[in-house]
């Protein structure tokens, strides 16, 4: 499961189109997206799929970002083909393939020397991260928890969690509610 390709965040085109009076144009928030190409139908850690919209916007006007062959997974059962076919969607695609294009699902941030992952989805940590244990949560849960999501909540190491501003940034040593989001530290 290794990254071959990146694309930086920009902002998309404004593409505006009048037909019979109707305006068809780009919603404000449409942008391309960093996205790498990994074997497999299923994103690494910390990664999800791109949406039917994200790969719209990432390859309009720059199909060449994909390589030339190959039929990439994208969210759902739907798949986008490379260059060879002009970057064009397939609904419904049930075949079996060998990369799906996947865009970051987490956000690194720092407490003083000290770098974590806010990961959203899965329950899992990055490579070279461990889920933060409750004492540095302790410390730091005013921190920590403006990055767990207003009204999320967090798995922490030792079974824990810890909520967000909405819930008053509460923490835990166990909870056993199944929880998506994680929050991660730095193996040092």
């Amino acid at each position: 499961m290794k990254y071959i390709s990146h694309m930086k965040p920009m902002r998309a085109l404004f593409c505006s189109l009048v037909v019979g009076g109707i305006s068809l144009s780009a919603p404000a928030e449409a942008q391309a997206v960093e996205f790498g190409i990994y074997e497999g139908e299923t994103c690494p850690s910390g990664y999800t799929p791109l949406t039917i919209a994200d790969a719209f916007w990432t390859f309009v006007g720059r199909c060449d970002a994909l390589p030339y062959s190959g039929v990439f997974r994208i969210a759902g059962e739907n798949s986008i083909d490379g260059q060879w076919n002009n970057c064009q969607q397939n609904a419904d695609d049930t075949r079996e393939l060998d990369s799906i294009l996947c865009k970051p699902n987490y956000e690194l941030f720092d407490i003083g020397e000290t770098t974590f992952a806010a990961v959203r989805g899965g329950g899992q940590c990055l490579e070279g991260f461990e889920h933060v244990d409750l004492a540095t949560v302790s410390a730091y849960s005013a921190e920590i928890c403006t990055h767990v999501g207003l009204w999320g909540i967090a798995r922490i190491a030792g079974g824990g969690s810890i909520d967000g501003p909405g819930y008053g940034c509460g923490f835990r040593a166990t909870d056993s509610r199944e929880l998506g989001d994680s929050i991660c530290v730095e193996i040092e």
